[in-house]
């Protein structure tokens, strides 16, 4: 008998302002409870990844952003989930902002992030965020027409 596992698209911001980035602590009611993640949610149906984040970043954050850069994917098995989890830069918001569900936020250096006790799916897409960015250190217009770092 096959069992075919649920299926979500998930969407995680890499919030960047003067070199840092955002990361939030998961509360003490989630899954991963204390873990640090990449803010973002759920692709709702009928959604792009883009809308996706945009909404989730107002929900849980407060701020209006615009997602820049997809930076890479990678899929996870958890609790009998199958999790396609796709990374953003989110270079531009409008306002500060507020753990509105998480416990903490902290700016942090991409390599300090790796240090903190950080929610496994989201390491694949940190590294791949800072390899990214150490093979181009200057601003470059890539194929689809992205600004990246």
């Amino acid at each position: 008998m096959i069992h075919m596992l649920k299926t979500l698209d998930v969407v995680a911001a890499i919030i960047e302002r003067n070199g840092q980035i955002l990361l939030a602590q998961r509360p003490p009611h989630a899954d991963q409870p204390g873990m640090w993640e990449l803010a973002g949610g759920k692709v709702e149906p009928g959604e792009t990844q883009a809308q996706a984040l945009a909404r989730e970043l107002q929900e849980e954050l407060a701020i209006d952003a615009r997602p820049e850069c997809y930076i890479a994917s990678h899929q996870r098995e958890v609790s009998a989930r199958l999790i396609h989890l796709h990374a953003w830069w989110v270079p531009h918001f409008n306002g500060e902002p507020i753990a509105r569900y998480h416990s903490h936020l902290r700016w942090c250096s991409p390599q300090e992030a790796l240090t903190f006790p950080l929610a496994p799916a989201d390491i694949p897409l940190l590294e791949a965020f800072i390899a990214q960015r150490a093979a181009l250190p200057f601003p470059l217009i890539l194929s689809g027409g992205c600004h990246r770092f």
